[in-house]
């Protein structure tokens, strides 16, 4: 299995009971980015996503399609989850770095938190809907 395949499957079976794993496959200083997260080192990374099984339940990770090119991998997504009894679905894309012992020394997430959550969410709906209209082409 090649590590690209390995990742991917950490990712997408990453439990609260599989965590502490995330040291297998991370270098101890790297870094991971998302629109709400900017961290160095592997507590740091444990803590984004202790944060994310604390305020989501049932958060997966489905991976469709990747490439990978010498130590580059991005990953096309699909990150499913409910709170509070709605079931929400996010699409993004990782762009993941390895070094050449095979860790990851950065993982940097991509997409869009203003369509895929704040538009949904009922008190931030109108604000959302009149900036997209004031900043859309015409």
């Amino acid at each position: 299995m090649t590590r690209e395949d390995k990742y991917i499957s950490f990712f997408s079976n990453l439990t609260e009971k599989n965590i502490d794993q995330i040291a297998d496959y991370f270098t101890h200083n790297a870094h991971f980015k998302d629109p709400f997260n900017d961290v160095i080192g592997i507590d740091a990374i444990k803590t984004v996503f202790s944060h994310m099984f604390e305020t989501t339940e049932n958060p997966t990770f489905i991976v469709s399609h990747h490439a990978a090119n010498q130590n580059i991998l991005m990953l096309q997504w699909t990150f499913q989850f409910s709170k509070k009894g709605k079931n929400w679905t996010v699409e993004g894309s990782s762009l993941v770095t390895f070094n050449d012992s095979d860790l990851v020394i950065e993982h940097i997430d991509y997409w869009d938190p203003a369509e895929q959550i704040y538009s949904k969410i009922g008190l931030l709906r109108p604000i959302m809907n009149f900036l997209k209209k004031r900043l859309t082409a015409s």
